[in-house]
């Protein structure tokens, strides 16, 4: 599956002294559109890219949507950002 081929691919530039850069977008039929930048999608993609090995992770900047959970005082762009570290 992609997520093992990604976490032998940062193993083998790691183990090369490599840093790795992970661009972490969520795509799929289990995503609508719109969740594609749901905060709440966003953070988890995050979290997974980070659990991979990922140095620097980079994620499209979320919108206030939700595809899956509740979360409040989302509004501001600021407050989205923080939710996601």
């Amino acid at each position: 599956d992609m997520m093992e081929e990604a976490r032998k691919i940062i193993a083998e530039a790691k183990s090369c002294g490599l840093v790795v850069v992970l661009w972490s977008y969520p795509r799929g039929e289990g995503v609508s559109k719109e969740g594609e930048t749901a905060v709440d999608v966003i953070a988890y993609a995050a979290h997974i890219a980070a659990l991979l090995g990922a140095n620097i992770i980079k994620v499209k900047l979320p919108t206030n949507h939700l595809e899956r959970e509740k979360i409040e005082n989302i509004e501001s762009l600021s407050k989205r950002i923080e939710y996601i570290k």
